[in-house]
């Protein structure tokens, strides 16, 4: 078994931030694919609508706080 110590010289610490960052970019695209496809089929529902129903009166209504 070949073993390549990382933590013990700059260019070690280079190589582990940049396969963390490729990991982390990796997750993040796959977070957003997934995001996109549940929202496809949260909306598709009645023909001719748009959207979640019953947020097209929320979005237009605004709380300001009176009572």
């Amino acid at each position: 078994m070949f073993y390549l110590p990382l933590t013990g010289s700059p260019l070690g610490w280079v190589i582990l931030g940049v396969g963390g960052y490729a990991l982390y970019k990796t997750g993040k695209k796959k977070g957003q694919d997934e995001a996109a496809a549940s929202q496809i089929t949260e909306d598709s529902g009645t023909p001719g609508t748009t959207g979640t129903p019953g947020t097209e009166d929320k979005a237009k209504t605004t709380d300001k706080g009176e009572k």
